[in-house]
C-alpha cells in the first residue's frame, strides 16, 4: 500500500488534467472529440487516470467544462459525403491512437511503480549501510 489518500490522488489527477489542458492550449490544439462531445476516454488515457475521475471528481469536471468552453472540440465535417469517405480511415486511426494511448498509460503506470520500488530499495540500502534498525547481537 502506498499510503496516499484519496484526496491526494484526486489532487494529483486534477494537476495532471490541468497540465494536459495547458499543453493543448499552448499547442493550439482542440480537445479530442467523439460524436460532438469531448472524448473523455481519450482525455483520461492521455492523463493516465480512470475516465470515472472526469465524472466523479468535481474539480476535474469543472476544469474540463471550462476547457471545453475555452478550447472547444474538433469541429464536425461540413459535407456528409466527405465524412462517409473519411470515416473508415479516421476510425482506424482513432483505434490506433487509442491503442497507443492505452499502451502509453500502462507504461507510465509501470514506470511509476518501478520508481516507488526503487525508492524503497534505496531506503533499505541506506538502512543497511548506516546500520539504522539493526539490533545488537
Amino acid at each position: 500500500m502506498t499510503g496516499v489518500s484519496g484526496r491526494e490522488i484526486g489532487e494529483r489527477n486534477v494537476a495532471t488534467l490541468r497540465a494536459y489542458l495547458d499543453r493543448l492550449q499552448a499547442a493550439g490544439e482542440l480537445l479530442p472529440e467523439r460524436s460532438g462531445k469531448p472524448n473523455l476516454s481519450a482525455i483520461a488515457i492521455a492523463c493516465g487516470f480512470d475516465r470515472q475521475t472526469l465524472y466523479k471528481n468535481p474539480t476535474a469536471k469543472a476544469l474540463l467544462d471550462e476547457a471545453v468552453r475555452r478550447l472547444g472540440t474538433a469541429p464536425p465535417a461540413d459535407d456528409a459525403s466527405d465524412e462517409l469517405d473519411a470515416k473508415p480511415k479516421a476510425d482506424r486511426r482513432d483505434r490506433r491512437i487509442l491503442q497507443l494511448e492505452q499502451h502509453n498509460a500502462a507504461l507510465r503506470a509501470e514506470v511509476r511503480g518501478l520508481r516507488e520500488q526503487l525508492a524503497r530499495y534505496r531506503h533499505v540500502e541506506e538502512a543497511m549501510i548506516t546500520g539504522r534498525g539493526v539490533r545488537g547481537v
